[in-house]
């Protein structure tokens, strides 16, 4: 089959971007860079390895499952049904987390000789936290999730990426599990979807673990704790950021703003996606 005619029977599956998922797929199996294919577009494709590509999707089985491993902030990541598939926006809160890294370390605890501390929840593949460490100069990261087929495959990644040793691995429920330590920075993306939304998700995205999706009847039972009893686990003048859903930006605007009135935070700031949504916020404790 041609790119062409592999693009056309992923478009027949329904599935939501044919065109790039034809040309990723060539690369991967047959290690046929983009640029070669534009130029040979008429070069027949064929392998027992297509087939089962293609027979998943059509299933509905997400190519990054099948694949085992995606691309996050320009590096590979392992992946499986165990844990939430690293997304393009997720990057954003990420940037804005390595920014206040930077900006913070050696500031806030430099003249009490302490390290500095942060802590990815809900972690997930643990790109997020691994990021921090390849990215943000840091030099240690607490990884927490609740699955600990999850927590394996965040532990499969530190391996991958020489990041072990740096590493703090912990088995449990964000909202009754955290370690008896504070940060400097929390970072987060919780499952924020309501559950009465989890229905008409894509026939992929329900492929993925309901316990990464599933946010309760409004889909902020995490996050209400993260900006409630969880800003304890901040030290003096830490920073919490945390992910949520493209339609949730008004409604967590108003829980901020309350808690800035009240002087629970000291203050905070909205991030947008590349779409101009609202998708994640800052706090500043």
């Amino acid at each position: 089959m041609t790119v062409r005619e592999i693009e056309r029977v992923l478009q027949s599956y329904d599935v939501e971007d044919p065109k790039t998922e034809s040309r990723i797929i060539v690369e991967w199996l047959f290690n046929v860079s983009y640029a070669e294919q534009m130029a040979n577009m008429e070069k027949s494709y064929r392998s027992a390895e297509l087939e089962n590509v293609l027979e998943k999707r059509k299933q509905r089985v997400p190519l990054q499952y099948i694949m085992g491993e995606w691309e996050f902030m320009g590096r590979e990541f392992y992946v499986s049904p165990a844990c939430l598939i690293p997304r393009a926006d997720t990057e954003i809160i990420v940037e804005k987390a390595i920014e206040i890294a930077k900006k913070c370390q050696g500031v806030c605890d430099f003249a009490k000789n302490e390290g500095y501390e942060a802590a990815d929840l809900c972690t997930g593949s643990g790109c997020i936290g691994l990021s921090l460490l390849m990215h943000g100069g840091l030099e240690r990261v607490s990884l927490m999730d609740i699955s600990l087929p999850a927590l394996e495959m965040a532990k499969r990644n530190a391996d991958r990426h020489g990041l072990s040793d740096r590493c703090e691995f912990i088995l449990g429920d964000v909202c009754t599990d955290m370690p008896k330590k504070r940060f400097n920075l929390i970072v987060s993306n919780p499952p924020y979807i309501p559950t009465r939304d989890i229905e008409g998700l894509s026939e992929e995205v329900k492929k993925e673990p309901a316990l990464a999706l599933d946010g309760g009847a409004d889909g902020l039972d995490i996050i209400r704790f993260l900006i409630g009893d969880g800003l304890g686990y901040l030290k003096e003048s830490g920073a919490m950021v945390i992910e949520f859903g493209y339609d949730q930006g008004e409604a967590m605007d108003r829980l901020l703003r309350e808690k800035t009135d009240t002087g629970s935070i000291k203050s905070y700031e909205l991030l947008y996606d590349y779409g101009g949504n609202v998708r994640g916020c800052v706090i500043f404790k």
